[in-house]
């Protein structure tokens, strides 16, 4: 079986009859759990112990971590990720290494032979099942899944089984579709707390409302509810962590520590990569898909300490606060390199949205070029030009079209 490359979100390339099916699913945003349910049980053979990862922001460390800290104690680890950087395969991956794109195919295959009613599945869904059938064929002793959005109605809330939940944050994100406040928020993301579950909980500012999501967990059957104020002494030889991803690494060890029980060693971090978290991948170029307000004002304050000012390159989707975004990403440049996004469904925002929704005081920091080949070229020189640290932030979308422009 010939085995081509799976397609990043931008390819325009002739892919196979398969691909472009696929692909053909995206854009459209298809929470509830109906088909996926039916679905589920047509290919479910066997169960495996699953760390289930919602929250607002910190969701991805949670889940690198998890996976670092089981393969270090010797588990063979399924991780589910959302969304990808630059290509599909990113999204599965067996102890590290992401699926094959001959696997992708043959799994695909089989499902579409297998599910009635494979043909109303959305891109996620098929890549959930995907992902959980390749999980049982790789012989996974555990696996680790990222909630796509929100939890309640996600296609990863099919899982039933021996499950660890782990909610890392909850902040206003997503709003027109979770709810406007932070309670309607996190009952969303406490939607993946079953009977029987292990939860855990990543605290807050405010302890009354930690221990009233806690309470909602009891409520829905959970077996135990535990929070992170537990102290861990834990070496974080990653100089560039942020305070947040600490906390969320803290998280994850302790999800471990709850679950597995006996005899779990938590290991070194240092050979741990957090892809485009606070991530340098050259000395002056740091990316980051921190894409609301909460994750802006982390990100913030940490190139504060860290870096001092910056040039920012930055794209945004339009659903996001981008008037709030910039506001904060003011305080941290005097120049934001502005992109237009191409995504699903046309959700990226362009040039034009952001400069109309900049206010007046960060308005004027705003530099874009006719093309955005030309920005990224701008951007790098202006920054290098300039002794600064380059910082690519605000979405998923604008580190993949930033790392897409250096492979060429």
């Amino acid at each position: 079986m010939s085995s081509k490359k799976f397609p990043n979100r931008t390819s325009t390339d002739t892919q196979d009859d398969f691909l472009q099916q696929l692909y053909q699913r995206r854009g459209g945003i298809k929470l509830g759990l109906g088909r996926v349910a039916d679905a589920f049980p047509e290919i479910f053979e066997k169960n495996i112990p699953v760390y289930h990862v919602a929250g607002t922001n910190g969701k991805g460390t949670a889940v690198y971590s998890l996976d670092h800290i089981l393969r270090c104690n010797g588990l063979k680890t399924g991780r589910f990720v959302s969304p990808h950087l630059l290509r599909y395969n990113e999204r599965i991956s067996v102890n590290g290494v992401d699926i094959a794109d001959c696997e992708v195919r043959e799994i695909y295959g089989y499902l579409e032979k297998k599910i009635n009613n494979f043909d109303e599945l959305s891109f996620f869904e098929i890549t959930f099942l995907l992902a959980w059938k390749y999980f049982e064929l790789k012989g996974c002793d555990r696996a680790v899944f990222e909630v796509g959005l929100g939890g309640r109605l996600d296609a990863t809330n099919v899982i039933e089984g021996s499950k660890t939940d782990i909610i890392t944050s909850i902040g206003l994100d997503h709003t027109h579709i979770l709810g406007d406040t932070l309670e309607k928020i996190a009952l969303e993301k406490l939607g993946i707390v079953k009977t029987g579950d292990k939860v855990l909980i990543g605290g807050s500012a405010d302890s009354s409302f930690d221990r009233w999501m806690a309470e909602v967990a009891l409520s829905k059957g959970a077996k135990s509810v535990d929070d992170d104020s537990l102290n861990l002494d834990i070496t974080f030889p990653l100089s560039c962590m942020s305070p947040e991803q600490k906390k969320n690494v803290r998280l994850a060890v302790k999800a471990a520590l709850m679950s597995e029980e006996k005899g779990l060693k938590i290991p070194d971090f240092s050979a741990m990569r957090l892809p485009a978290r606070f991530d340098f991948i050259e000395p002056d170029i740091v990316t980051d898909v921190a894409h609301n307000p909460p994750a802006i004002e982390s990100l913030a304050k940490t190139v504060k300490e860290r870096l001092g000012k910056v040039v920012v390159l930055y794209g945004a989707m339009k659903d996001k606060d981008v008037a709030k975004v910039l506001d904060i990403i003011g305080e941290i440049t005097d120049s934001i390199f502005a992109l237009n996004l191409e995504a699903d469904n046309d959700r990226g925002a362009k040039v034009g949205d952001i400069l109309e929704r900049a206010g007046s005081t960060v308005a004027n920091k705003i530099r874009y070029a006719e093309t955005d080949e030309k920005t990224i070229e701008e951007a790098l020189s202006f920054a290098r030009k300039n002794g600064k640290t380059l910082l690519v932030t605000g979405s998923f979308h604008t580190v993949e079209k930033f790392m897409n422009y250096r492979k060429k």
